[in-house]
């Protein structure tokens, strides 16, 4: 095959030259064009990695194999370029390429029998039963009382999804999940749970789950015992809480078990639930859905128990109870009874607050406290504790997990912050979650949406509905007139750091929407305006170093991001050191730019040779013309003047370089530092090819890179009489001072480009504008525009001392271009 195209390849040249040029042209046109999209996806990537974007692991792994097509592309292309040349880069490509999929691979569990496991027998494992029903089965292996029960496994999840085919679907939905697009996020968790329900759950699966739900159900002499179907996902109930994330079903009779199995499972995929789990970071595939069945225990009173009523090592207890069963409480909608209890033995009562009597008789809340501490010394840690009190007086636990708590101010090492001495806007509240932050007031009764609460927000609410996880990144706080510390959010709160008061009865009359206030939640008030010594004490952040999906992004983005091949003059810019994708999308990049140099021989059959263009400004510029590019009357010259260039977008943008009042600065003398001549790619006087500016043209297309010291641009872009296919696409990355002031640069640079109209993306210290569907004329106005920003910023970075003086840059630059 090789032998062949090598063939093929003389033979156009000998006897079409102009065949093979345009060939080599239009493969040089895809490679950029895979080459600005390799880009782009980097970033992408490493925008996930840094934070600045939150986005479904399904959704890296997606970029990711956009990505390693994309090089792929560009290699194939160089080859097309250069079939004789760097034959060894695609072998070591695929190196590259073999270590970015393992970094992608999530483990993918076990998906054989038994499907179905008594609670008794699961024995603790939390990979087979999930967290919350290894963590009962442990409370029961502890000698805690819980009710009997059985749980369907994440084997059982995962055979399901395999039989049924539904992985390479969700996945493809899930690949969309990008946080800062909330709505796209509930249109993707709504074709997920349609997805799940439409399914039918294989035999395997089903049979011996309605088995085992009737024979739970069994009631000697007596109607069957409904029964509860509770999410037992593999890592709720543990590192991450996940709090009222997932979907639990009471009330469920034996013939529906099957029916409620699958609504479960659908309810791993709401939107809250996917939210929750990518910013606590995890993969979807690392997350299989349990289900956990045990049978209704009648209720005289329910609730919450915490082991530990704060972050304080010597917190006593508290119990929060409701009549009834508890989901008023968890769900955040009820204000319990609260019993504080001495957290040893004999669990002495110190405080019961309530509202319409008591709830839970003393003697009870003695006896939950003792196992409260069982579990508390079995797991190892504090513990949050669903529990149940049967009219008979029998309690029983039915969860219990580590608590998620935050450090009480007392507690931290910074002193206590300076609260301020006028009267508070509202006062009297209770600490749900702890912490003060401050933000911009908006009632929940206006909100439609969840998704529509902007970032900053200080939202007054009703209740504490577990919905709200879903803007948990971007609440400021949040103060609500119902709910407790025992609700699902106020957990997920805690996790986050996010300062949560409760019990605010005349928060929506006191509050006014629109208005900066400050949250103090652990003093329960909130004060007008940003309180400086409140928020002194940092906000606790959630970390996620440790999470799974943060682990396999630190293996993956060294391998897509890093850049070892920076000079192509270096011995070392080969192949066999390629370390990264990137290596090879720079590889490839500046050996097409070399090949498009030596495109045509000395006898110039075809077209005219890359030729130097003679002018004064200070860099080293060489352009290719593939037709059309200059006029005919410069066929024959071996340098081409600017007046000689006959392309419109090339002509347009010298305009602009090279225009009398283009603010070139003066630069270092190269003879002081011929390093930086070498590094930054032959700008001053430097005349190898390799290092020089470059532009490819035609007579409405030109492709330029200009390498500006320490910082390069590309300029792409089309300028003719169709305004629908005219667009003009502008790069600028690097520079040679430090991040801050390069990132000053960037931002004069955004600000002009936005004022002339460009959509601007930046990204690190890459920037991408760019302009479409626009006339020819305008198309020219901006081309000379870039040629004339482009003079002004080289150095700037350097030169640029503060935001004022660049404030001031970027007016002057304006006004003087914007005649």
């Amino acid at each position: 095959m090789f032998s062949k195209e090598l063939f093929r390849r003389w033979t156009y040249q000998v006897f079409a030259p102009g065949v093979l040029l345009r060939e080599k042209y239009n493969a040089f046109r895809e490679l950029l064009r895979f080459d600005d999209l390799c880009l782009e996806l980097i970033a992408a990537v490493e925008d996930v990695h840094y934070g600045a974007v939150a986005a479904d692991w399904a959704r890296v792994a997606h970029l990711t194999r956009r990505l390693r097509l994309s090089v792929s592309e560009m290699v194939e292309r160089l080859s097309r370029l250069s079939p004789s040349k760097h034959l060894d880069l695609a072998e070591y490509a695929k190196k590259v390429d073999f270590y970015v999929q393992m970094a992608l691979d999530v483990p993918v569990g076990d998906m054989g029998a038994p499907f179905i496991r008594s609670l008794a027998a699961l024995g603790g494992d939390a990979a087979a039963g999930g967290g919350k029903a290894a963590n009962l089965s442990r409370a029961a292996a502890a000698g805690v009382p819980v009710p009997p029960g059985f749980v369907v496994t994440t084997s059982a999840f995962r055979y399901f999804l395999e039989a049924c085919e539904l992985r390479p679907k969700i996945n493809r939905q899930l690949r969309r999940v990008d946080l800062s697009r909330p709505a796209e996020v509930a249109e993707a968790a709504g074709a997920i749970r349609e997805l799940v329900l439409a399914a039918s759950l294989p035999e395997e699966i089903a049979v011996p789950l309605s088995e085992a739900a009737w024979a739970l159900a069994a009631v000697p002499g007596g109607a069957p015992a409904r029964l509860a179907a509770r999410s037992s996902a593999v890592a709720e109930d543990g590192r991450a809480s996940f709090a009222g994330q997932y979907e639990s079903l009471l009330d469920v009779a034996p013939d529906d078990a099957v029916k409620a199995y699958q609504r479960v499972v659908a309810g791993k995929y709401a939107a809250k639930a996917i939210t929750y789990r990518t910013l606590t970071g995890y993969a979807d595939e690392e997350t299989p859905m349990a289900v956990l069945y045990l049978p209704m225990v009648p209720a005289a009173a329910s609730g919450v128990l915490y082991t530990r009523d704060s972050g304080d090592p010597e917190a006593p207890m508290a119990v929060y109870a409701v009549p009834g069963l508890g989901g008023g409480l968890v769900e955040g909608a009820a204000s319990p009874e609260r019993l504080v209890l001495s957290h040893d033995p004999p669990h002495f009562l110190l405080d019961r607050m309530h509202l319409d009597g008591p709830v839970l008789p003393d003697a009870a809340a003695a006896k939950l406290a003792g196992q409260g501490l069982v579990l508390e010394k079995a797991f190892g840690a504090p513990q949050d504790v669903e529990w149940v009190l049967t009219p008979g007086r029998e309690l029983f636990v039915v969860q219990s997990r580590p608590m998620a708590v935050e450090a009480s101010p007392e507690a931290a090492e910074a002193p206590p912050p300076a609260r301020p001495a006028g009267r508070a806007l509202l006062a009297g509240g209770q600490r749900a979650s702890g912490g003060a932050a401050a933000g911009t007031v908006l009632f929940a009764a206006t909100v439609l949406d969840v998704d529509a609460i902007a970032p900053g927000t200080v939202l007054v609410t009703p209740t504490l509905p577990t919905a709200l996880a879903r803007a948990v990144d971007r609440l400021a706080a949040v103060v609500a007139v119902a709910g407790s510390r025992a609700g699902h959010f106020a957990s997920v709160a805690r996790e986050f750091g996010l300062p949560v008061v409760t019990g605010a009865a005349d928060a929506f009359e006191v509050l006014t929407e629109g208005t900066v206030v400050t949250v103090d939640a652990d003093a329960g008030t909130v004060h007008a305006g940003r309180v400086a010594g409140l928020l002194a004490r940092p906000r606790q952040a959630r970390r996620d170093a440790g999470s799974p999906v943060a682990a396999r992004l630190a293996r993956l983005v060294p391998l897509l991001a890093s850049l070892t091949l920076t000079d192509p003059s270096s011995p070392d810019f080969a192949p066999a050191k390629v370390k990264s994708l990137h290596d090879v999308v720079r590889f490839a990049h500046e050996k097409a730019v070399t090949e498009m140099f030596s495109l045509v021989g000395d006898d110039a059959r075809g077209m005219a040779s890359a030729r130097k263009v003679k002018s004064a400004l200070p860099m080293s510029m060489y352009i290719l013309d593939l037709g059309g590019g200059v006029f005919e009357s410069a066929a024959a010259d071996k340098e081409v003047r600017p007046d000689q260039i006959k392309s419109a977008p090339m002509w347009a943008l010298w305009a602009g370089l090279g225009a009398d009042d283009a603010p070139w600065p003066d630069g270092p003398p190269i003879a002081d530092d011929a390093a930086l001549d070498r590094t930054s790619a032959g700008i001053f006087l430097g005349e190898d090819r390799h290092l020089a500016s470059y532009a490819v043209i035609s007579d409405v297309y030109a492709h330029v890179m200009l390498r500006f010291g320490y910082h390069f641009t590309v300029v792409d872009a089309l300028c003719g009489p169709k305004e629908n296919q005219n667009f003009v696409h502008f790069r600028f990355k690097g520079g040679g001072a430090d991040l801050a002031r390069r990132t000053l640069r960037l931002s004069c640079v955004r600000r002009v480009l936005a004022h002339f109209g460009f959509e601007v993306r930046v990204s690190g210290d890459l920037l991408d504008a760019s302009l479409a569907r626009i006339p020819e004329h305008v198309v020219q106005k901006r081309l000379a525009m870039l040629g004339c920003l482009l003079a002004a910023t080289r150095l700037l970075d350097i030169r640029l001392a503060g935001e004022d003086e660049a404030d001031g840059w970027v007016r002057d630059f304006v006004a003087r271009t914007d005649r």
